[in-house]
């Protein structure tokens, strides 16, 4: 049912692999440490301006069908009817597990198209149908929403045409609603995946509009905090001018640049207490089951020295500036894991984090703690966040893309989990499944309560759903329980 035809599948797997050879490792690496793996991936693969499957000679999508509950759906109570017939054979218990997939804003949406109610529905369709119990759906990109405002405009993507005119444009329908609604009806988690400290991305060039955002109801991020009330083209709220963006060692305010997020400061109170605010909106207003964080960190290691952390840290330097860094990342995601609970007692707090917390294991990597100042094992072993997802996932010549290498930063992670999870990130890019199930065994093997697949869009031009059905997911998973 799921399955593409071999011509297409071989296509599909042909363009993908043209895509993933072009690439290179060290520009990889620098990309992903301004705009993150995950729009690096995009990047490099053609996906900024349009969705995975609107580029001409792309697969066509096979679509499942979730049947409504209560007609098919799985279930752990043996009945006299439907499970009669398992009783000659040996009882298989369910696995106790998180089969997550990431859900990118590029997955689904364009800069040229907008998109429909439908595309969600298949989305759940064949996400369910391959046996992910999980979903982390992407809802803020940078100071956008893919939800009703809410404190910040609609996204740009969920209407056809360049920013500067749909950037707040009404879509006439909800997307994450619309998941919500599908997807618990499936049986699948909602997990509403945020990207944290992005304030702002212009578009990939002048043909899409401004490098600025457009004035809108509510106010852009950027315009919130650059501009105050009074100003007549850009009403803000803050007036700070440029002292909220993160600032390089030289002292100079990030600048705006095409297809590159503009980072605020987490020096800046106004910044995590505002952060804070579009959180809490989003845990109130929707039945989300978890919180999933993204780009929780700064851009770099040369940032931020803005004027309000060079104010804070004084005559701080080495060692103990960077350290204050780090408490500021770690106090933004502690109130933000403190007062989802508080609202939603039952949901998990999550992040996707660098895939090298120290270059400490032989590899000669970057490092999250070092140069990104986030501190992702201390998040779980000071009770700062539930659940880390490391991105071990990159380009087709990134460290993790070597088993052995993929298992080694697993472990690493896994090995200081606090008593709390570790779902270790998969890519799904490669032309061989059997490289995503050995790695989903292998995570199994270690102990990881889970994993997440990177991504949606990519699985889905691969066609891997029926591999995943009759292979690593043909036992039911039931969810871990929350640590």
């Amino acid at each position: 049912m799921l399955a593409l035809t071999g011509l297409a599948f071989v296509l599909g797997a042909l363009a993908l692999r043209q895509r993933t050879a072009a690439e290179n490792g060290p520009d990889f690496e620098a990309r992903a440490a301004q705009v993150g793996r995950a729009e690096a991936w995009y990047q490099a693969n053609g996906y900024v301006h349009a969705s995975p499957d609107s580029p001409a000679g792309s697969v066509s999508r096979a679509v499942a069908t979730v049947p409504p509950p209560g007609t098919g759906t799985l279930t752990y109570t043996l009945s006299n009817t439907l499970f009669l017939p398992l009783l000659a054979h040996a009882y298989v218990p369910p696995l106790v597990e998180r089969r997550a997939i990431w859900v990118t804003r590029y997955d689904w949406t364009s800069l040229t198209q907008a998109p429909a109610p439908s595309a969600i529905d298949e989305i759940v369709a064949n996400v369910a149908g391959a046996g992910f119990n999980a979903l982390f759906f992407q809802v803020r990109a940078a100071g956008d929403a893919y939800y009703t405002p809410g404190l910040e405009p609609w996204a740009a993507r969920l209407t056809s045409g360049p920013v500067s005119e749909t950037l707040g444009v009404d879509p006439g329908w909800d997307p994450l609603a619309r998941i919500l609604d599908v997807a618990h009806a499936a049986g699948l988690e909602v997990h509403a995946y945020v990207n944290v400290y992005p304030a702002w991305q212009s578009p990939p060039d002048q043909a899409y509009g401004m490098l600025w955002p457009p004035a809108t109801s509510p106010p852009q991020m950027f315009d919130r905090f650059t501009y105050g009330p009074s100003y007549p083209d850009h009403p803000g709220e803050y007036g700070l001018g440029w002292t909220w963006r993160q600032y390089d060692d030289a002292q100079t305010p990030m600048p705006l640049s095409w297809g590159h997020y503009l980072w605020a400061s987490p020096g800046a109170d106004a910044v995590q207490a505002y952060i804070l605010s579009v959180m809490r909106d989003l845990v109130t207003r929707y039945p989300v089951d978890g919180l999933h964080l993204d780009l929780v960190r700064y851009a770099g290691q040369a940032y931020s020295y803005d004027p309000f952390s060079e104010a804070a840290t004084g005559t701080l330097v080495g060692v103990a500036r960077a350290q204050w860094q780090r408490d500021r990342v770690t106090a933004l995601v502690r109130r933000v894991t403190a007062e989802t609970h508080a609202l939603r007692p039952d949901t998990l707090v999550s992040a996707a984090v660098w895939p090298y917390y120290k270059d400490d294991l032989g590899l000669n990597t970057s490092s999250g703690y070092d140069d990104y100042y986030q501190d992702s094992k201390g998040w779980l072993a000071g009770g700062a966040l539930d659940a880390l997802a490391p991105m071990l996932y990159g380009s087709g010549s990134s460290i993790p893309d070597d088993l052995a290498n993929w298992r080694l930063l697993a472990e690493d992670f896994v090995a200081d989990s606090a008593g709390r999870h570790v779902y270790p990130g998969i890519a799904a890019y490669y032309a061989d499944f059997d490289a995503i199930a050995q790695r989903i065994e292998a995570a199994r093997q270690m102990g990881a309560p889970g994993h997440v697949i990177f991504s949606y869009g990519t699985l889905n031009s691969y066609g891997y759903w029926d591999d995943l059905a009759h292979g690593p997911y043909a036992v039911p998973a039931v969810l871990p329980v929350r640590p």
